[in-house]
Parts: C-alpha cells; sequence; structure tokens
C-alpha cells in the first residue's frame, strides 16, 4: 500500500523529521498534494507536523490566484497551517527568469521554515523528475554532479516522494476523490523539460518499460559517488575564494577524478544556472596542465583562470545601479545577486554586517553603487582603494553596493561606518551577502 510504503521510506531517510514540524512546499499540482495528503495522513504513525506553504508566483493571472485559492482551501479542509508567501516575478538584470524563480521560491520557503520552527522543507520531486532531469542533463552534456539529479536532501530541503511515480500518487489520490490544479503551460510550451515529459520519456518507456526506474537508480549511485569523493576532496583540496587564489600544483597532483570534483565543488557555491558540463571539465583538464584555454568560463561570466602558478576565481563585473529605496525591516535582491538586509539578520549567510544608528530610520534609505571618485567621508582615501585593501574583487568595485542615508554614504561594506551612523547591539542591524555565499541547493 503507498501509505504504508510512504511512512517506510520516511522513516528510513528523514528518521530525525519524525515528530517535527516540517514545511510541505505546495503549487496545486498533483505531486505536492500528494505529498501534504500522504503527511496528514501518516500524522499519528509519523508526528509530522505539516505546514503548506504557496509561493504565488503573479505570473499566470487568474490562473495563479486560482492556484492559491485551491492551496489554501485545500489546507483549511485538512486542518493545517497555511502561509502564503509572493514572489517578485522580475529577475535581476542577467539573471534568467527560470533561475531566478526557483532561488527566491527556495528562499521564500525558508523564511517560512524558520518563521514557524520547522525544522525542514518538503519538496514533492517524483521518481519520473528524477529520471526527467537525468536525461535532460545528459543530453546537455552535463558532468557527474549533474547527472546524479536531484538530491534526497540537501540543507534543510528534503525530497520525500522520489522513490514514487507520478501516476501511483494521482491514482492514490482518486481514491480520495481528491483533486488538484493543472499548470496548462506544461502542455503548452515546448521548454526542454516539457518536451522531455510529454515526449521523449514516453517514448523510452514504450520500449523499455523500467527506463524511469533504471535513470532514478542511475542517479542515486552517481549521488553516493559524489559524496564519497567529496568526503575525499574536503581531505585533500583547497579552494579559491574572491580574495585570494590557490596554488596550481595542489589542484594538479589531484587525480583526474578529483580535479573533476574539485572543480565541480567550486562551481557547487557559485550562482550557475547549471554545474559544469563534461566540455567545461574538459576544458579545465587542460587547463591544469599547462595547456589553452589559460580560462574557463563556468557560466554566467564566473571565470576560474591560471595566473603564472596559480588559480584564481573571478566573478562577472558588477555595472553601477541605480538607487533602491528601503525602508527597515526589508530585505532585497541588488543587480549582480547581491542580498541586502536592513533590520533583518541572517548572520550565517551575511558577508558583512554592522549595527548602525537609530537615527537612520527617520531618513530616507537607499541601496545604490558606489559614486565616481567617492571617498571616505573621515580620511578622504578613495572609496576604491579603500575596496580593494578590503580584498573586493576589481570586477565590482565599480557597482559595489553602499548605503545611503538621504544621499549621503553611510556605510561601505567591507570598509566602515560613517562617522556619527555607528550603533550597538540595540541598533539597526544591516548586512550584504555576496551572491556565491550561502548557496547550497
Amino acid at each position: 500500500m503507498l501509505v504504508t510504503r510512504f511512512a517506510a521510506a520516511f522513516r528510513r531517510y528523514f528518521p530525525d523529521l519524525l515528530g517535527r514540524r516540517v514545511v510541505v512546499g505546495i503549487s496545486g499540482g498533483s505531486d505536492s498534494v500528494a505529498l501534504l495528503r500522504l503527511l496528514v495522513t501518516t500524522r499519528q504513525e509519523l508526528g509530522v507536523e505539516p505546514l503548506a506553504a504557496h509561493v504565488h508566483h503573479h505570473l499566470r493571472g487568474e490562473e495563479a490566484e486560482g492556484d492559491r485559492s485551491f492551496c489554501e482551501q485545500l489546507a483549511t479542509s485538512l486542518a493545517v497551517p497555511f502561509a502564503l508567501r509572493h514572489l517578485d516575478p522580475r529577475p535581476p538584470r542577467g539573471v534568467s527568469p527560470e533561475g531566478w524563480w526557483r532561488q527566491e521560491r527556495y528562499r521564500l520557503l525558508e523564511e517560512v521554515r524558520q518563521e514557524c520552527g520547522g525544522v525542514a522543507v518538503a519538496t514533492a520531486h517524483t521518481r519520473d523528475d528524477q529520471a526527467e532531469t537525468v536525461l535532460l542533463k545528459v543530453l546537455r552534456g552535463a558532468g557527474p554532479r549533474g547527472v546524479a539529479g536531484v538530491r534526497r536532501r540537501v540543507g534543510a530541503v528534503v525530497r520525500p516522494l522520489l522513490d514514487f511515480r507520478r501516476e501511483e500518487l494521482r491514482q492514490w489520490l482518486a481514491t480520495l476523490a481528491q483533486g488538484w490544479r493543472e499548470d496548462v503551460s506544461n502542455t503548452q510550451d515546448r521548454r526542454p523539460r516539457v518536451l522531455v515529459r510529454q515526449e521523449v520519456l514516453p517514448a523510452l518507456c514504450r520500449h523499455w518499460p523500467a527506463a524511469v526506474e533504471h535513470l532514478a537508480a542511475l542517479a542515486e549511485m552517481l549521488a553516493e559517488d559524489e559524496e564519497v569523493l567529496a568526503a575525499l576532496l574536503a581531505q585533500h583540496g583547497t579552494f579559491p575564494t574572491l580574495r585570494g587564489g590557490v596554488p596550481l600544483e595542489g589542484v594538479r597532483s589531484l587525480p583526474p577524478a578529483l580535479q573533476r570534483r574539485w572543480l565541480l565543488a567550486v562551481a557547487a557555491r557559485l550562482p550557475l544556472g547549471e554545474p559544469p558540463s563534461r566540455r567545461q571539465l574538459d576544458q579545465f583538464l587542460q587547463l591544469l596542465a599547462g595547456g589553452q584555454p589559460a580560462a574557463v568560463d563556468l557560466g554566467r561570466r564566473w571565470v576560474i583562470r591560471r595566473r603564472g602558478e596559480v588559480l584564481e576565481l573571478s566573478p562577472p563585473p558588477l555595472a553601477p545601479f541605480a538607487p533602491v529605496a528601503v525602508v527597515p525591516p526589508s530585505q532585497v535582491t541588488l543587480p549582480g545577486g547581491f542580498q541586502a538586509r536592513l533590520g533583518v539578520s541572517r548572520p550565517e549567510r551575511a558577508g558583512w554586517r554592522v549595527f548602525l544608528s537609530r537615527r537612520c530610520e527617520g531618513s530616507s534609505l537607499a541601496w545604490r553603487s558606489r559614486a565616481p571618485g567617492e571617498r571616505l567621508p573621515t580620511t578622504r582615501t578613495s572609496l576604491s582603494a579603500a575596496l580593494a585593501r578590503a580584498g573586493v574583487p576589481a570586477a565590482w568595485r565599480r557597482g559595489w553596493p553602499v548605503l545611503a542615508a538621504d544621499g549621503t554614504m553611510i556605510w561601505a561594506p567591507g570598509v566602515g561606518v560613517a562617522p556619527g551612523w555607528e550603533g550597538g547591539p540595540g541598533g539597526v542591524v544591516a548586512e550584504l551577502e555576496e551572491p556565491w555565499q550561502g548557496l547550497d541547493r
């Protein structure tokens, strides 16, 4: 029976979640509806207390509003708490929309988790999703980390349905007379995943009925291999930061399999749309051997380059941007993917953090890039030179975010707070998170 299998799998893979609060990301589709209903059905057995969280994307007009209404009514009917979050569908300049929506969706679900005291965010990825992901990664020339597909657990995110087929979940919902929402775009557009779901995978299954199971099993085996190799690499590898490179010889001396994983580990910390492809991994091995190319673009203009006997990581250039007005408490995403917080704290992810005087609450506040020729108010030192001494990459200095009050800079992250604007622990916390920090999904 499906419910019995679900309970057994949950106990096996997530024993630490038993008896705890878990946030369930629910879109209204059959997979997420099934996940929520399974957790409700097994509530006495597992002790898990689900909270349904829906992220409104504001992309499909009345249809999206219908999704929200359905999810809220479902949660109410099941006596499950419901949380609604709204996503700004406009990605920052230079960021792919799909990657942006995914990142923001997880950020908002994590926000709900922290607010409700939950221990995990559960998403409804199925075995079919896993098979689709493996096929897409292989066809796009992904490396082993990409082909390993959807992980069962990454940080606080868990996927309890990876052992279940979409069709069996729908059949179970039918026995409950439980409906769900259909996203019309999943059948009408020609995105690669839709093509694989509607045409490629069904064609494979007609000839090889166990194709989905085999693809999912391959992903699980590769994921296990990746864990072992990552542990070995953690013992023997050193990694570059934006403040400094690493000796080339230390990476070149690793076996080729660990050289590839070294690059994958570096890329995993960056806001990339995809892990490095097989072609990029091959280019990196040529780079290590001293040949061409001397630099490999990992995507979105993040570059690993050989400079003499050092491997350096370079971020994409950050262009100056228009002021972004804020009122505390606030969290905004600035151009380039920087997360800027005021009166909101996530110290485990903040690269730069200060306390400001409460007088800023009565000022007109805005995040902006530094002005050309701008200087520090105390020493009259060039802000550009001060940022260089703080280790800010040259590619970011022109557009480096600063916080201004009534048009005057009061905090330059990495440099300092303007005189008269310092605050103690009771002041207003200000944080800047660089786009490569805390990216673990």
